[in-house]
């Protein structure tokens, strides 16, 4: 018996409930719409059954999906409650807002993601990062640049964390076509400026030194923040 066996299971009811996540928030079965069965699930994730079964029972735990008699579980209709209640971006104060939020939220995640990753992740946030390089070639980018910080979520092991940044998306692909219609950086100076505060980002979570993936992450946000008070006030 190898020292790690007693935290695998745990490990593999974690992926079976990303999985199942995932299979539900991608619209596929839309509201009400019935789940594959536990053996399905077991096939296509190749995963034990009680790890599904657990994944499943976490599920209605948290309102996602519900159970009938003899006819299966079904997606909740409706999401479950928000861990925090996005409300709309309309003025400069709602962004200043928005984005001190979310310094504080992702400079957290980036020390957890720096003490928690593993080679894979590392390896799908420099792909990221690769992918949004390309893409600042052409256009803005804001979809890579929040699938970037997504995959730095994923790394800190913490679900609500995860969530929370990605219920951030939608704001901050606002931040990025605010900072666009403002005219603060040419795309050129954009593609320069995240190569540089994104790689030591990188760098930070690559060595795990979570307080200078804290610090990279904060300047980088901050440095954004900076230049769209400097535009609003020219």
């Amino acid at each position: 018996m190898t020292t790690d066996e007693p935290t695998a299971a745990p490990r593999r009811a974690e992926m079976a409930y990303r999985h199942l996540v995932e299979f539900i928030e991608s619209g596929q079965l839309g509201a009400d719409g019935r789940l594959p069965s536990e053996i399905e699930f077991v096939e296509r994730l190749g995963l034990s059954r009680a790890s599904v079964r657990e994944a499943l029972a976490r599920l209605r735990a948290e309102g996602r999906a519900t159970s009938r008699r003899g006819a299966g579980t079904y997606v909740t209709a409706g999401r479950p409650p928000e861990l925090v209640r996005l409300s709309s971006i309309t003025t400069v104060r709602d962004l200043i807002d928005w984005h001190e939020f979310r310094v504080a939220l992702e400079t957290e995640v980036a020390g957890l993601a720096a003490d928690r990753r593993t080679e894979e992740e590392l390896a799908q946030l420099r792909h990221a990062q690769a992918v949004l390089m390309e893409k600042l070639k052409r256009e803005r980018a804001g979809r890579e640049d929040a699938a970037f910080h997504r995959a730095i979520s994923a790394a800190s092991k913490n679900l609500k964390l995860e969530d929370a940044v990605g219920a951030l998306t939608s704001h901050i692909f606002e931040w990025n076509r605010f900072t666009h219609d403002r005219g603060i950086l040419t795309l050129g100076e954009r593609r320069e400026i995240i190569d540089v505060e994104h790689g030591e980002i990188v760098a930070a979570i690559a060595d795990g030194d979570a307080e200078r993936a804290r610090a990279a992450m904060r300047r980088h946000l901050l440095n954004g923040r900076a230049r769209l008070l400097s535009a609003i006030r020219t």
